[in-house]
């Protein structure tokens, strides 16, 4: 092996064309099961990985664990107080689709989830 080869278990980063490709099909797959979608989205085409935005309200708890079903991987959340004070809970799934890290996310505020 020289040093300009790569071994076939390393996987080369997706280019943005890629990434927002697949992408577009998680979105159409989540659609066509009927999941709610996100209210934004970033990509990063080196990194290989997408992030989805839901709002910061108690139905996209829901929402991420309808996803977290759905694509696999675990719903989770922990404590987070903005700038300003506010306290919320950051809850986050992250699953592999098509060779990418997506992370679905919400900022809940904290007293939505204790009802």
């Amino acid at each position: 092996m020289t040093a300009a080869d790569i071994p076939n278990f390393i996987t080369k980063p997706k280019t943005l064309t890629d990434v927002m490709r697949a992408a577009a099909d998680l979105l159409k797959q989540a659609d066509d099961s009927g999941l709610p979608g996100p209210m934004s989205a970033s990509i990063n085409g080196g990194g290989s990985k997408v992030r989805l935005g839901f709002p910061g309200r108690r139905d996209s708890y829901h929402a991420l664990a309808d996803w977290a079903t759905r694509f696999g991987g675990t719903l989770t959340g922990e404590p987070y107080t903005f700038a300003d004070g506010e306290e919320t809970v950051h809850c986050q799934v992250y699953f592999l689709f098509e060779g990418m890290t997506v992370e679905a996310y919400a900022f809940i505020v904290a007293d939505q989830l204790s009802i």
